[in-house]
């Protein structure tokens, strides 16, 4: 955790500083730049997240288990605050790379329509799309507030889709063997289970799914809009080869976040229809490793399509 939140804290810091003061030579160039400074000021909150988990593993340590302060950490205001700030930051990120891919497609398929991102459109969808991460984020307070059973599955504070309730719980008799003083033996049956979180079932399956599937059909039709012209491309030192070049270097940012994010959505869409179950072990590492990698990861990234960009 120290790892990838400190690669993420000052990784994605130097990249805001360095956007912030770097002049764009163009508009195309400042259009990048402001979905770029958001996505890493979005990282950088991921950061923050991955450090307050490790700073609260370290000051609770084995009292966590041995003294049953379990409860007590799932329901303190640290853990609602990073909660709040781990869903802010992944909502933002998944809205801002749906923005990026969207404009992306309208640039390359209709390079000639009026409806593509400007600098001041640029700045208004980034406040917009930070205003509902930050509404969506506050409801997930709400109803951790309501439903004091929303974190008591989840250690680390945030309510992925991955864990179903069992309900219903029963004592079987063993028909086959009694204990050896003769006492018939008995063992805790769930009788069924439910689904746990409603609302990360609706945001993380529901719209974080459809976001990227928007993603998905934007790149396969860019990608297949390239092949298709990539003579007439190649041929021509365009606008429209500029877009086309751009897009390309974008992508590899895209593909680490959907890359990441995949698997959670396909594993949840599982765990809830009943398929397959996800242990508490499983469930942390995704938390705590394969949904934060790509926040450690993007600011080099970042410096890659940057480096790409200027030659």
């Amino acid at each position: 955790m120290w790892m990838l939140g400190l690669s993420a804290l000052f990784g994605n810091a130097y990249v805001i500083y360095r956007r912030m003061r770097t002049k764009s030579q163009s508009t195309v160039a400042s259009i990048q730049s402001i979905l770029i400074t958001n996505l890493a000021v979005s990282d950088f909150l991921m950061g923050v997240y991955m450090i307050i988990l490790a700073v609260m593993d370290i000051y609770i340590g084995e009292s966590y288990f041995w003294e049953g302060r379990s409860e007590e950490w799932r329901r303190s205001n640290t853990c609602q605050i990073a909660g709040f700030i781990s869903v802010l930051s992944s909502e933002a990120s998944v809205f801002l790379i749906t923005l990026i891919s969207v404009d992306r497609f309208i640039c390359i398929l209709f390079p000639f329509s009026q409806r593509r991102l400007g600098v001041l459109s640029a700045r208004v969808s980034a406040a917009l799309i930070w205003s509902v991460a930050i509404l969506l984020s506050s409801i997930s307070i709400v109803f951790s507030y309501i439903n004091t059973d929303a974190y008591s599955l989840s250690d680390v504070c945030v309510g992925l889709p991955l864990i179903r309730k069992h309900i219903g719980l029963y004592a079987a008799v063993d028909t086959y063997g009694q204990s050896q003083y003769g006492i018939s033996e008995f063992s805790i049956v769930a009788g069924a289970s439910v689904s746990t979180w409603q609302y990360s079932i609706a945001l993380f399956l529901g719209v974080n799914l459809i976001s990227f599937i928007v993603i998905a059909i934007c790149y396969i039709a860019i990608f297949i809009r390239v092949r298709l012209s990539a003579r007439e491309v190649g041929r021509q030192k365009s606008k429209a080869a500029d877009e086309v070049k751009l897009a390309m270097k974008m992508s590899l940012i895209v593909g680490t976040d959907f890359c990441c994010w995949m698997p959670i959505i396909i594993l949840g869409i599982l765990v809830q229809a009943d398929l397959v179950k996800a242990s508490p072990d499983v469930y942390a590492w995704l938390v705590v490793l394969i949904l934060p990698i790509n926040s450690s990861l993007n600011p080099y990234l970042y410096t890659i399509v940057e480096r790409v960009s200027s030659k």
